[in-house]
Parts: structure tokens; C-alpha cells; sequence
């Protein structure tokens, strides 16, 4: 029974990462009224463009430089994805048959996860990210991350709007 509170905490975690890669998957929808198979993809090479800021950046490099400078990196790589696959492989699917959309973004997914396996072989091997200082929060019998606290936050204010 005294896991039942650190069980609740993780699922709220849980739940708030997965409400914002809802929120990604409905702007995208809405939007281009296309199932981004690849979107989860994107937010990977996001991923990878923040730990090759982490990597290029000399080695005692302080927390607060380092992490708006990995924040940047995601975006860019993201960004230019994305907009490189809108521009070049569904823009020209638009009109067509509603299947060529969804069979192009399949082969998208695919194409991008070995894009990062060639590029980071060991990308198949947990990684650590540097942590945001502060160390975990202890309320009773429940530890949160303090990296956590800031999805918790962001995840109601992404859905708000």
C-alpha cells in the first residue's frame, strides 16, 4: 500500500507526457487534416538535436547555459524536420488518395528512426541528460523529479490553449 502514492504521481507524470504529444498529434490533424504516424519521430530527432548540443558543448559547461542551448537545438532539428517532411513529402500528396498521406508518413517514421540509429549507433543504449539542479522533491511517501514539476505545469497550459 505504500506505493499506491508514488504509483498515482507516476501516472499523473505519464498522463501529462501523453496529453502533450495528444495536443502535437490535434494541432497536426487540425490543421492539415493529416495522422502523423511520424510525429513521435520528430519529437525523437528533437531529442537527438538537444543531446548533440550536450555533446559539442565543452565538458563543465554550467546547467544554465547548456539547457536553453539543448532547448534551441530541439527545436531547430524538430523544427526543420517537420517542415522539410510537410514541404517534401506530404504537400505533395494533398488532393490525392487519403491512404498515399498516411502509407508516406509510415515510411516517414521509419525513415527517420534509422536516420538516428545511423547517426547514433549507440542511440539503442540509455542516455543520460544532465539534470535540472534542485534534485528529486520529497513529499511523504512520493519523490518527483524537478524536471517532472515542469511537465506537470506545462502540460495544462499546452491543453488550455
Amino acid at each position: 500500500m505504500n506505493e499506491l502514492p508514488q504509483q498515482l504521481v507516476n501516472g499523473l507524470l505519464l498522463g501529462s507526457m501523453y496529453g502533450l504529444v495528444a495536443v502535437g498529434y490535434t494541432m497536426v490533424y487540425g490543421i492539415v487534416q493529416l495522422i502523423n504516424f511520424a510525429h513521435g519521430e520528430i519529437f525523437m530527432t528533437g531529442g537527438f538535436g538537444a543531446l548533440t548540443v550536450w555533446l559539442i558543448l565543452p565538458g563543465g559547461t554550467s546547467l544554465w547555459i547548456a539547457l536553453p542551448l539543448m532547448i534551441i537545438g530541439a527545436v531547430i532539428v524538430a523544427t526543420t524536420i517537420a517542415v522539410g517532411a510537410e514541404r517534401f513529402a506530404y504537400r505533395p500528396l494533398r488532393g490525392g488518395p487519403r491512404l498515399a498521406p498516411l502509407i508516406t508518413a509510415i515510411g516517414l517514421s521509419l525513415a527517420l528512426q534509422q536516420a538516428v540509429w545511423a547517426w547514433y549507433p549507440e542511440a539503442k543504449s540509455a542516455r543520460t541528460f544532465p539534470q535540472i539542479p534542485g534534485g528529486p522533491i520529497e513529499l511523504g511517501p512520493v519523490t518527483i523529479q524537478t524536471g517532472d514539476v515542469f511537465l506537470v505545469l506545462a502540460a495544462p497550459v499546452c491543453m488550455a490553449f
